[in-house]
């Protein structure tokens, strides 16, 4: 049922009903799931890879969405599936017009494997008033295709530092293409780049595309012996209550912080 091209009955009225009470972000994720629940014929695994899928752009709100369209009773997740009782009746639906029009098709033309002829069978006994038709002919795949050395570093350097501007598939093309030596330093030189550039940095899969990487410093951790005894007991002790003086620069702040950080 996935590989072939699926008619789907859609209806904008209820779409947008439906979705009045739904937060903008919750609204398109909700847009999203649906569409991944066709193409994946009602088995849309509640994993990660689904989840990066349909909170594109604004991943870090990912747990908060999931609550809401559940919540509002949008999806429910029954033996490790995100469900959808409409999209569930419309896919059985689709299924019956499906071998209804093969049905159709072989005793009218005597065909029985041509995916084309049957499709046509199927589009030429279809109303064409009150909804339009989707159609979808790919399936998305639900295992991770990410290494875990990548998600590692994604989850650290990314996710960790609320960088939600860099795409996650994007920037594992680039990862692909690096040797061992290049990636042991790279999440440092992210920080430290972006830490430079502030709002202006270029997302990671550009800072790998372009080698940015290979112009970038990383930044030294550093170690006590780099504070006088005053600043380790006052300054430290400060940052560690999230504190901060006006005297700090930016460059200071990320010091302490990593050196708190490193447990040094």
């Amino acid at each position: 049922m996935a590989n072939k091209m699926v008619f789907i009955n859609y209806c904008p009225d209820d779409q947008l009903s439906g979705c009045m009470v739904l937060s903008y972000k919750a609204e398109l994720c909700y847009r999203r799931l649906q569409d991944l629940i066709y193409t994946n014929d009602d088995n849309l695994f509640d994993d990660d890879v689904t989840w990066e899928q349909s909170c594109r752009g604004f991943l870090e709100d990912k747990d908060k969405i999931k609550q809401e369209l559940i919540n509002k009773r949008k999806i429910s997740i029954e033996n490790n599936l995100i469900k959808n009782k409409r999209c569930s009746e419309e896919i059985e639906q689709a299924k019956e017009r499906h071998n209804k029009a093969k049905k159709g098709a072989e005793a009218r033309w005597g065909v029985k494997s041509d995916p084309l002829s049957i499709t046509q069978a199927y589009a030429s006994d279809m109303p064409t008033t009150n909804y339009k038709l989707l159609t979808t002919n790919h399936k998305l795949k639900t295992k991770n295709i990410y290494t875990d050395e990548f998600d590692t570093f994604w989850r650290k350097y990314v996710l960790d530092e609320n960088d939600t501007r860099s795409n996650k598939w994007d920037s594992f093309q680039q990862w692909k293409k690096l040797d061992e030596s290049q990636r042991k330093s790279l999440g440092v030189k992210f920080v430290t780049y972006r830490n430079q550039k502030g709002d202006y940095y270029k997302a990671l899969e550009r800072f790998l595309s372009k080698k940015i990487y290979l112009e970038i410093e990383p930044e030294k951790i550093p170690t006590k012996e780099d504070f006088t005894e005053w600043q380790f007991k006052t300054d430290v002790d400060m940052r560690k209550r999230g504190l901060k003086t006006m005297r700090w620069s930016e460059d200071y702040i990320r010091k302490l912080d990593k050196f708190i950080e490193n447990g040094t």
